[in-house]
């Protein structure tokens, strides 16, 4: 295959940004990131019976998210004026040999990200989950979010906090484990002349 010079092609980019009219554009509809299963064990190593009046409590936790493991740095790292990452969903499931591992009693969950400074609420389940279910799938609260100002170093973390309630009389699993996986979509736009000068 014959080779065209590179001055070649990036005088050629450099006439054609001269307008300001022509751009570069890149897009990735979803890409979804797996987080590593995490199993959960009770001390007592067996089922557990909630007491009469049952139990309500809170939990917190976080989810450290590379999403360069899912997209080109080059879709992700830069300004947010020309860069966009927004979060579609996030799904959990839970496996489990005991059918009392499942999320009838979670009551509330919150997923925010920050960046040290500012935080934004990305979804939000209020309950109602059908008896038996394992997977929770949760979407957007805001459909145009742009998430390229929470990203440091190509990795976002997630932040889940919530409250759960369980029946008295209700049998708690000894073990069992969660999955989580984030679904995203990014899209960059640039000109040529940023293309040339290797701008973000």
């Amino acid at each position: 295959m014959k080779r065209t010079p590179r001055v070649a092609l990036v005088s050629l980019a450099a006439s054609l940004s001269g307008c300001g009219a022509f751009y570069a554009e890149a897009e990735q509809p979803q890409a979804c990131i797996t987080v590593p299963p995490q199993t959960f064990t009770l001390p007592t190593g067996g089922l557990v019976v909630a007491p009469a009046g049952g139990f309500q409590g809170t939990f917190s936790g976080q989810v450290d998210l590379g999403i360069n493991d899912a997209l080109p740095d080059f879709l992700v790292n830069g300004s947010p004026d020309n860069h966009i990452l927004r979060f579609l969903s996030m799904e959990a499931s839970i496996t489990s040999s005991s059918s009392a591992a499942n999320f009838n009693w979670l009551e509330e969950l919150s997923l925010t990200v920050t960046n040290g400074v500012t935080s934004d609420q990305l979804a939000y389940y209020g309950g109602g989950m059908t008896s038996g279910s394992r997977v929770l799938k949760i979407g957007p609260l805001n459909a145009a979010n742009n998430l390229v100002t929470f990203l440091q170093n190509g990795n976002m973390v997630l932040h889940l906090e919530g409250s759960v309630a369980i029946p008295g009389g209700a049998q708690i699993p000894s073990s069992w484990t969660a999955s989580v996986q984030g679904c995203f979509y990014a899209k960059v736009k640039k000109t040529f002349q940023e293309m040339v000068d290797g701008t973000k």
